[in-house]
């Protein structure tokens, strides 16, 4: 949980680049950490959802178009993630890795 990676990240003092005591760079892992709930995670679960829980329940095949709605809805976070936290970056708060790269890494292979 995100909770459990600040805890840690402050209570071991690890590595500045973890979570930034520069607070420009810790807003922007903030941001993120706050954004992906709604947004990525948000919305791979419901592609998840919709794509395979619902028609095993139901047992009721998935319609094309609602699929591709679903999926569209995705599509549109992950182009906002790209755009506006990495940009021309190689990492969400920079030049180096920190606690919002390692959450987007476990959603985006979720």
């Amino acid at each position: 949980s995100i909770a459990i990676l600040l805890y840690l990240a402050r209570k071991f003092k690890t590595p500045d680049h973890w979570y930034p005591s520069d607070l420009q760079k810790r807003a922007r892992v903030d941001e993120y950490l706050s954004w992906q709930h709604i947004n990525i995670r948000g919305k791979g679960s419901k592609l998840f959802l919709t794509k395979w829980l619902l028609p095993l329940v139901t047992g009721q095949p998935l319609s094309a178009e609602k699929l591709e709605g679903v999926t569209e809805e995705l599509n549109v976070v992950l182009k906002q993630f790209e755009e506006k936290f990495l940009g021309d970056k190689p990492f969400i708060a920079g030049n180096e890795i920190s606690l919002a790269d390692l959450v987007a890494l476990v959603e985006l292979m979720q």
